[in-house]
């Protein structure tokens, strides 16, 4: 009896351990950001002075903090940057490249 109590146990115990970690690590996906905030984007003007990095920016990686984001009206989610000659739209809270436009 007392040995299946102590495998009850062990298997609780290893469950919880592993479903503790699941809800905390999920990062949510923002949304794709509207045609109209790629349309305003787009339309854009390259400002006088653009950044230079020797790194490419794409899809999925992180904006460095020293890169100014700007904000797109009607889009409080999302944010650009011109980079290397490339309009990015990135998430405006965790700075994620989420859509490269031309």
């Amino acid at each position: 009896m007392i040995k299946f109590l102590f495998v009850t146990l062990a298997i609780v115990i290893s469950a919880q351990t592993v479903f503790a970690g699941t809800a905390a690590d999920v990062v949510p996906t923002p949304r794709p950001p509207t045609d109209l905030a790629v349309a305003y984007v787009a339309n854009q003007p390259a400002p006088p002075n653009p950044v230079q990095m020797t790194e490419t920016l794409k899809v999925g990686h992180t904006i460095p903090e020293n890169l100014l984001l700007l904000p797109i009206p009607d889009s409080p989610d999302h944010a650009f940057v011109f980079v290397n000659q490339i309009r990015l739209i990135g998430d405006a809270r965790t700075r994620v490249v989420i859509q490269v436009v031309d």
